[in-house]
């Protein structure tokens, strides 16, 4: 009976399975689950040996024949795996987060401050350790793997199996989910605690299948790798049919190296990293307290600079050190105590840039206050030597009109801008004069007081009309002599002679209070002992201006 049925069973079962699949898989499933689940407990091995390649070539084809039902089928038990991984992992990195503030937690973000990632990923890395358990390079066009890596003899993939399930699932991403005119890849895939991390790249990818978590660098090796071989191997993967003979070996070791995971082992050296990063920060932190220490100083000096000026002294003018600049801020009455202040701090600090913050407010001067500043410039200016000068100060048009004699023009120019200086004067009106100079000269005989000069009577004649000519002036009449004989005598023979001038001089009307008689043993200016000896036997006038002659004006 056996031998008579066993030759029409099987195409009995197929017409049935064509006809009616539903039924015919009702009925044979419970008994080959029985079936199937006994033969494991005989021979685990056999039964392994036997299903493994059928059911591989019964998964890439149900996958090309109907894939949302094996998505269907697949989903519910890799979903809930996933799920209760994902809710230890959370619990991992929750621990991880807690500790964020203690030691080891410090420690963790300096490595990861040193390894130039983010803490979270850091985190994860520490929480998921990862392993490569195979790496496969596939063709794309046809799915056919073109060389498997399996790092461990007791657990090997199915290639096949694997590489049409992937070729499928791109297929079906490029063509269900993609919107029209656009191409996308597919770059992981996660199940269980693994994953399988694709790399596309010319004909081919790369598909590593991991257990845990990969670290950021083991996946740009992974794109190295695929780069190095499209560059080198590109042409003969184009054109693979499926025979591994066309392909070099290299490529394998290529993919060996990727199966070696980095190792983090522990080192009893010294930690130089974070000795290093702490040392920047105390020299970080000793270039900060120098620089305070500079800026206090500089600081200090310039405020005492200013403060020892005394057109300054009175204002609030405070000095700020910011890096190389120092920044003056405070409230002056007028543009010049503003540049003033500047000019004192460019000194004290030379090598900062100077910012001048201070505010010219144009405070109305008091008037009492610019009419004694009037005076007492005026004083201190009429102390000179040669400078006798009267101000008139006007504060309704804030105007001060200067008169008087000055030895030169730059004591004139000086005088001028000293008024301008003043608060509450905006106008210098200075019409002092130029001291004269009179440069007549009387000379007389050897060893006596008689006249040499014929033109005795218009010397003087012009002398008087000189000193008409400028009423503020005052005559000095100096008597020289040569340098023959004593010293003594000739000294008293210079003086007889300035007497005899001036006494010519008060004939012709001259205010005595004017003059003043003296004798000089030097030679007169311009004459040496080379000259001849007459040259020395004058008479000579120095026009001069007497301390406080305009004090009472």
């Amino acid at each position: 009976m056996g031998e008579a049925i066993a030759t029409i069973l099987p195409t009995a079962i197929t017409l049935e399975i064509k006809q009616s699949p539903t039924e015919i898989a009702k009925a044979i499933a419970p008994e080959m689950a029985i079936a199937i689940q006994e033969q494991i407990r005989l021979d685990p091995d056999s039964i392994a040996k036997t299903l493994g390649p059928e059911m591989g070539e019964a998964i890439k084809t149900q996958i090309r024949v109907e894939q949302d039902a094996m998505v269907d089928a697949l989903y519910p038990v890799i979903g809930s795996t996933i799920s209760k991984y994902m809710v230890e992992l959370v619990k991992t990195i929750n621990d991880k987060v807690e500790s964020a503030f203690s030691i080891e937690g410090i420690k963790r973000k300096i490595r990861a401050k040193i390894q130039g990632v983010s803490e979270a990923e850091l985190i994860l890395q520490e929480a998921v350790n990862y392993e490569v358990q195979a790496v496969f390079l596939i063709h794309k066009a046809s799915g056919l793997v073109i060389r498997e890596v399996h790092p461990s003899l007791e657990l090997r993939l199915e290639a096949d199996m694997l590489a049409g399930l992937l070729t499928a699932i791109r297929s079906f991403v490029n063509e269900g989910i993609v919107q029209p005119g656009e191409f996308s890849e597919l770059h992981q895939i996660e199940y269980d605690a693994s994953q399988i991390i694709l790399e596309v790249a010319g004909y081919c990818y790369i598909a590593a299948v991991v257990k845990g978590a990969p670290s950021k660098q083991f996946t740009q090796r992974l794109k190295k790798t695929l780069s190095r071989i499209v560059l080198k191997y590109g042409k003969l993967i184009a054109v693979y049919d499926g025979n591994p003979a066309t392909i070099p070996n290299a490529v394998e070791l290529l993919l060996e190296k990727l199966t070696k995971t980095e190792t983090r082992e522990k080192s009893s050296k010294p930690p130089y990293a974070l000795l290093f990063i702490v040392a920047c920060l105390l020299a970080i932190w000793g270039f900060v307290i120098y620089r305070s220490i500079r800026a206090d100083r500089i600081e200090s000096q310039t405020a005492n600079a200013l403060d020892a000026e005394p057109e300054l002294s009175i204002y609030r003018i405070v000095p700020e050190v910011r890096g190389d600049r120092l920044t003056l801020t405070g409230r002056v009455p007028n543009q010049y105590l503003k540049g003033k202040a500047g000019n004192i701090a460019a000194v004290v600090a030379p090598n900062l840039n100077l910012n001048n913050q201070i505010t010219a407010v144009n405070v109305p001067a008091d008037p009492v206050q610019t009419a004694g500043e009037v005076e007492r410039v005026t004083w201190i200016f009429n102390q000179k030597d040669g400078i006798a000068i009267t101000s008139q100060h006007d504060y309704g048009t804030k105007t001060v009109t200067l008169e008087g004699i000055v030895p030169d023009f730059n004591d004139a120019e000086e005088i001028t801008q000293a008024f301008e200086k003043i608060p509450g004067v905006e106008t210098v009106t200075n019409i002092v004069q130029i001291r004269p100079i009179l440069e007549t000269r009387i000379y007389f005989e050897s060893g006596s007081t008689q006249f040499s000069s014929p033109d005795i009577v218009s010397q003087l004649r012009a002398i008087r009309q000189f000193l008409d000519r400028n009423p503020k002036v005052y005559l000095r009449i100096i008597g020289h002599t040569d340098y023959k004989g004593p010293q003594a005598k000739n000294q008293m023979l210079g003086m007889q002679r300035a007497r005899l001038i001036e006494q010519a001089l008060l004939a012709e009307q001259i205010n005595p209070a004017r003059l003043q008689v003296i004798s000089s043993p030097k030679l007169p200016p311009g004459v040496t002992p080379d000259h001849p000896l007459w040259l020395s036997r004058c008479v000579r006038f120095e026009v001069f201006v007497p301390p406080n002659q305009f004090s009472d004006q």
